[in-house]
């Protein structure tokens, strides 16, 4: 489920209390002084003569905490304070400056959609704030970037974040406030959810339920109802599904406009009919989510593939131009890009995507063009279409057979001994009266391969992101030897001598770590010892030709 409007933003001045004593914080004073009046306007009036004030006494902290309450009660020059208040505090190390301003103008862009700018701008706040040691800014500015994780795909590295939050918060009250643990709760939730740890999940949603009512947070308890039947639709529980969906959807729909979440409530209940059998409401709230996507203009990829239904149902009523439209809709929305996408992997797959829908559009819109001609060449037509079909089968068979074999000789080479040290050493001396020489005394170069030999044997390259510098260090050796003797005993360079040991370490992993083959491609690249999805992908495939999805499937089954 979207949480575009979730980012965690402490200006809220009974969360900013400073427990630090650095310089002539008035702070507290200011706050008591504002918290008497009702009004806004009062209240930006108040801090507006106290900004002058302390501005006559060139007190940059004081100005900066006037400037912090204007940009909560004074709306209308909220960028200007935020802004006026980091240009202040830059080069200071306050409690709480310049790292809430930051976070606030990380919030201001994650809900503009510049997702890029908030990011930076939430690592300063993070970083900042840690050294300050404001335990609360920290953690809000981390929870945002879970929210930004969350949007390009990892999930796993988001719900760690989330975890952490809300962990925090349940062992620290003093930072525990109704409104950041209620929505920590749904984050988290939401977060188990798209994992699969549904036992997890569900723990979660009960107690964030319970969290929201007791609250009277109607907003949460709304998204949580939402979240609730997401659970129960994938737990296979349909009717409750629904149920919960309904409710949800009728409470958002008092107090959001966003139509998004809408578009989500409606997808799951289509879903949930889908899985009862009853494909006429299914297609309705399928129609539905269409239209709430074509409303927002919104892309979630949650949910895309609502079009491949709609697709079908198109194609089941020969219904052409609506297969061609229902296309058209989806590139418009993979076309969207929210202000820089953060997730490169994701990108590429979005973009392989579109050019496989793009391909079958194109092949619609030539067979909707020939469709009166062939109306009388009804057998040439049928001929042809077999021809391909049978071209397509012989194709894929091909590729499924040599795939096949891949995966075989995968798992024969997994069920081989490994050489003991004594066989290494011995390999290593061969090694030596065999090869060229290099220009590296003979002993240096066996200190090296042995030491090469323990790093591969202890998995350290899964370990932590090595450079030919780092890697020559930590063997206490310099990068043009190590280089040299990579290049000539492993017959590889340097990058490919990690990934193929990354992608053998991840293949021996996979044959025998039961738990590892339920993680996402980017949390076992991260296992191995890749920075992401993309590359991880690449280099197995490089290595086996199969991709890791392909082996994961398969040896589940072998």
């Amino acid at each position: 489920m979207k949480m575009k409007c979730l980012s965690i933003l402490f200006i809220i001045v009974l969360s900013l209390s400073n427990n630090a004593a650095v310089a002539q914080d008035n702070f507290d004073e200011l706050k008591a002084l504002i918290l008497k009046e009702k009004i806004d306007s009062s209240k930006a009036k108040i801090a507006k003569t106290y900004l002058k004030r302390s501005i006559r006494k060139s007190d940059t902290l004081n100005i900066a905490n006037a400037y912090l309450f204007l940009s909560a009660y004074d709306p209308s020059n909220k960028v200007a304070y935020i802004d006026s208040i980091i240009n202040l505090t830059r080069n200071k190390s306050y409690y709480r400056f310049p790292a809430v301003s930051y976070l606030q103008k990380g919030v201001a862009k994650y809900e503009s959609g510049n997702y890029i700018e908030a990011l930076e701008l939430y690592i300063k706040a993070s970083e900042t704030a840690k050294k300050g040691e404001n335990h609360t800014i920290y953690l809000s500015a981390k929870f945002n970037i879970g929210l930004l994780k969350n949007m390009s795909g990892d999930r796993e590295g988001a719900l760690n974040i989330f975890a952490e939050y809300v962990a925090f918060l349940e062992q620290s009250p003093q930072y525990k406030t109704e409104y950041t643990y209620n929505r920590g709760l749904f984050a988290l939730a939401d977060s188990y959810i798209y994992t699969k740890k549904l036992d997890l999940a569900e723990i979660t949603i009960d107690k964030g339920i319970k969290e929201s009512l007791k609250t009277q947070d109607s907003i949460i308890y709304s998204y949580l109802l939402v979240t609730s039947g997401i659970h129960q639709y994938l737990i296979n529980d349909y009717h409750k599904a629904i149920d919960s969906l309904q409710k949800g959807k009728k409470l958002i729909k008092q107090f959001d406009d966003v139509e998004t979440r809408i578009a989500t409530c409606n997808y799951y209940i289509g879903r949930s009919y889908k899985g009862l059998g009853d494909e006429r409401k299914s297609i309705y709230y399928f129609k539905n989510t269409d239209t709430n996507l074509r409303k927002t203009k919104d892309v979630i990829p949650d949910i895309i593939d609502v079009y491949d239904d709609l697709r079908a149902f198109a194609k089941s009523k020969n219904d052409y131009e609506l297969q061609i439209e229902y296309i058209n809709t989806q590139l418009e929305l993979d076309s969207i890009s929210h202000a820089n996408q953060i997730n490169l992997t994701r990108n590429i797959t979005k973009k392989y995507d579109a050019a496989e829908l793009k391909s079958e559009k194109e092949r619609l819109i030539k067979q909707f063009e020939k469709d009166s001609f062939l109306k009388d060449n009804t057998i040439s037509f049928l001929i042809i279409l077999s021809v391909v079909l049978v071209l397509v089968a012989i194709y894929g068979f091909r590729k499924s057979y040599l795939n096949k074999i891949r995966f075989q000789k995968l798992l024969e080479q997994q069920k081989k001994p490994k050489a003991d040290k004594s066989e290494v050493i011995t390999s290593i001396s061969n090694d030596l009266t065999k090869k060229e020489d290099i220009d590296i005394p003979a002993d240096v170069i066996e200190t090296i391969l042995k030491k090469l030999h323990d790093f591969e044997d202890k998995n350290q390259f899964a370990k932590k992101h090595y450079t030919l510098n780092s890697l020559a260090k930590e063997l206490n050796t310099n990068s043009a030897y190590l280089s040299k003797i990579i290049n000539v005993f492993k017959n590889v360079n340097f990058a490919n001598y990690l990934n193929n040991l990354r992608v053998d370490f991840a293949v021996e992993e996979l044959s025998t770590n039961k738990s590892l083959r339920s993680y996402t491609i980017q949390a076992i690249a991260e296992e191995v010892g890749f920075k992401n999805a993309q590359s991880f992908s690449s280099a197995f495939y490089k290595k086996t030709g199969i991709y890791p999805s392909y082996f994961i499937k398969h040896v589940k089954s072998s």
